[in-house]
């Protein structure tokens, strides 16, 4: 089981809490970045997947990468637009 972090496009990330101090080029975090993020996690929680949601935001549990089709497709369907990306990268770095 794993723990995906879940973030809406174009906001703050809350996950950075367990990054490393300092890092350059070779640090990543792969995310779930979604519009409408409070109706995409009623979305997946309604289709039975486990939403966490600690001070590091809301985390979609997940047992494996096969699962991650099902995940799109669902909130495809609810017109809920996703993307898998490097949360790392959305950070400004200066």
């Amino acid at each position: 089981m794993g723990l995906l972090p879940i973030m809406e496009k174009g906001k703050p990330i809350a996950c950075h809490l367990d990054w490393p101090l300092f890092y350059m080029n070779d640090f990543s975090r792969l995310g779930l970045v979604v519009t409408r993020l409070g109706e995409a996690l009623s979305v997946l929680q309604s289709h039975g997947y486990s939403v966490h949601e600690d001070e590091r935001g809301p985390l979609l549990e997940i047992d494996n990468r096969e699962q991650l089709p099902a995940v799109f497709s669902v909130l495809a369907a609810h017109t809920v637009e996703c993307e898998m990306s490097d949360l790392v990268s959305c950070v400004y770095q200066g």
